[in-house]
C-alpha cells in the first residue's frame, strides 16, 4: 500500500490533500502521455505484423492481431476523450485498469503457446509500478488482481506448465509491488523536501516583512538595495521615562514582559495608522511616514499615532501598577534612507531631520508629545497643539518647538 503520512504538525492536514491530489494528477498526466506513445508503437506494430505475415510469411502473428487491434482502439479512445473525465483519479485508474487487462491478456495468448513470452507482463507491471504509483490501495490491487487473473487464465485453458509460470508471476508481482513503493517513497520525500523549502522561504520572508517596510523587504527579496533621497518624511521617537529606574526594580524576564507587550501594543497602532516602525532600541521606539513610499497625510497619521501610543502606555502603567510614562519627539523633513550593512541587514534614515527628531524627544517631558515648527504648521488646522517658545536644542541651536495636546476634538473646551 501506498500510504500518505498521518496529519500531524509537521506535515498538516492540507499537505496530505495537497500530495494526494499531485500525485494523482501527475500520474493521469503520464497515463495520458504513455497511452499516447504506445498507440504510435502498437500501429508501427501493427504495420510491421502485416508486412511480415503478407510478404514474408511469418507464422503466429496473426494471434496478436486481435489483442493489437482491441488495444489500439483502447488507446486511440483513451487519448481521444481522457480530458473529458472531470476526476484526474477517474482517468488514472481507468488507464491502469484497462491497461493492464490488455497486458493479462495478451500474457495469457503468448504463454501457452511455443514462445512462452511473459515479457509482456513484466514490463507492463514493471512500468506502471514505477510511472504510476497511485496513493492508497488501488496500486497493491490492482497488481495481486492481475497476477491472480493471469494464474486462473492460463489455468482455464489448460495450460500444462501452470505450476512452471507460477514462480515467475509472483516474483514479478513482488517486484511491482517493492517497485511501486519505492517509487511512490521517492516522490513523497520530494514532496516532502519541496514543501519543507517553501515553509523555510515562507519563514524567512515573514522574517524580512516583519523587519522591513514591506517595499524594502520585496526589493531586497529581489536581491536589490539601494538609497534614496526623500522630501519629506515624518519621524517619531518615544522614550518611557524612568526605564531605568524601572528596571532595577523588576526581574529581567518581568521587564522584558512589560518592553514587549508595550511595543506589541505600538506596533498594533501603527499598522492601524499607516505608520512604518524602524527599529526599537533598549526602551526606545523609532517610526516615521512618508518612507519608503510618499503617503497622504504624513503628519497627521504620526500626530494620531503619537497619542495613542501615550495612551497605551499610561493605560499598561495602570495594569500593571508601575508609573509608564513616554517623551515623544516628532519633526518632519527631507532624509536619506535605506538599507546598509554586509550580515545583519538595516533599514535606517540619516539627515538633520532624523537629528531634530531625536533632540525634540530628548528635550521633552513625561507624557509629552514635542514637535517642530513645521509640523505644527501642518496639524494646526486640526489638532490642539501649544507654543513651548525657543529652545536650544542640543547641537541644533535655538529652535521654536511646541506640544501637542491632542486632536480638535479632543481638545478642551474654552473654560472647561
Amino acid at each position: 500500500m501506498n500510504r500518505l503520512p498521518t496529519a500531524s504538525a509537521e506535515f498538516p492536514q492540507f499537505w496530505v490533500d495537497e500530495c494526494r491530489e499531485e500525485m494523482t494528477g501527475k500520474v493521469a498526466a503520464r497515463c495520458l502521455r504513455f497511452s499516447k506513445i504506445l498507440l504510435a508503437v502498437e500501429l508501427v506494430l501493427l504495420v510491421s505484423d502485416f508486412i511480415r505475415t503478407r510478404y514474408f510469411g511469418v507464422a503466429g502473428v496473426e494471434a496478436l492481431l486481435p489483442w493489437r487491434l482491441a488495444f489500439i482502439a483502447f488507446l486511440g479512445l483513451y487519448a481521444a476523450f481522457a480530458r473529458q473525465i472531470p476526476s484526474a483519479y477517474v482517468r488514472a485508474v481507468t488507464f491502469l485498469a484497462l491497461g493492464t487487462a490488455f497486458t493479462v491478456w495478451v500474457t495469457g495468448t503468448l504463454l501457452p503457446g511455443l514462445s512462452g513470452d511473459m515479457s509482456v507482463f513484466v514490463i507492463g507491471m514493471f512500468t506502471i509500478a514505477a510511472l504510476c504509483p497511485l496513493p492508497g490501495r488501488f496500486c497493491f490491487a490492482l497488481y495481486s488482481v492481475a497476477a491472480l487473473a493471469l494464474i486462473a487464465m492460463l489455468m482455464a485453458l489448460h495450460d500444462p506448465r501452470v505450476s512452471f509460470w507460477l514462480s515467475s508471476i509472483v516474483a514479478a508481482w513482488v517486484m511491482a509491488v517493492i517497485v511501486s513503493r519505492t517509487c511512490f517513497r521517492a516522490l513523497l520525500a520530494e514532496f516532502t523536501q519541496r514543501k519543507g523549502l517553501e515553509r523555510q522561504k515562507e519563514r524567512v520572508n515573514e522574517l524580512l516583512y516583519n523587519v522591513f517596510p514591506q517595499t524594502i523587504a520585496a526589493s531586497l527579496q529581489e536581491g536589490k538595495r539601494s538609497i534614496a533621497s526623500h522630501s519629506e518624511v515624518t519621524i517619531l521617537f518615544a522614550d518611557v521615562v524612568g526605564f531605568t529606574q524601572l528596571a532595577g526594580r523588576l526581574l529581567p524576564s518581568q521587564l522584558v514582559e512589560i518592553l514587549e507587550t508595550l511595543f506589541g501594543r505600538f506596533d498594533s497602532a501603527a499598522a492601524r495608522h499607516g505608520v512604518e516602525k524602524i527599529k526599537t532600541i533598549g526602551d526606545s521606539y523609532m517610526a516615521i511616514s512618508g518612507a519608503p513610499v510618499a503617503i497622504d497625510h504624513s503628519v497627521e497619521r504620526i500626530a494620531a499615532f503619537a497619542l495613542e501610543i501615550v495612551a497605551i502606555c499610561n493605560g499598561l502603567g495602570k495594569e500593571c501598577g508601575f508609573n509608564l510614562a513616554l517623551r515623544v519627539g516628532i519633526h518632519t523633513g527631507p532624509v536619506v534612507a535605506g538599507v546598509i550593512g554586509s550580515s545583519r541587514l538595516c533599514y535606517d534614515l540619516w539627515g538633520d531631520s532624523v537629528n531634530l527628531a531625536q533632540r525634540l524627544e530628548a528635550s521633552s517631558e513625561q507624557n509629552v508629545i514635542h514637535v517642530s515648527e513645521p509640523v505644527y504648521h501642518r496639524l494646526r488646522a486640526a489638532f490642539d497643539l501649544q507654543d513651548r517658545g525657543v529652545l536650544d536644542l542640543k547641537d541644533i541651536g535655538p529652535t521654536r518647538t511646541f506640544i501637542l495636546r491632542g486632536s480638535r476634538d479632543d481638545a478642551p473646551h474654552p473654560g472647561a
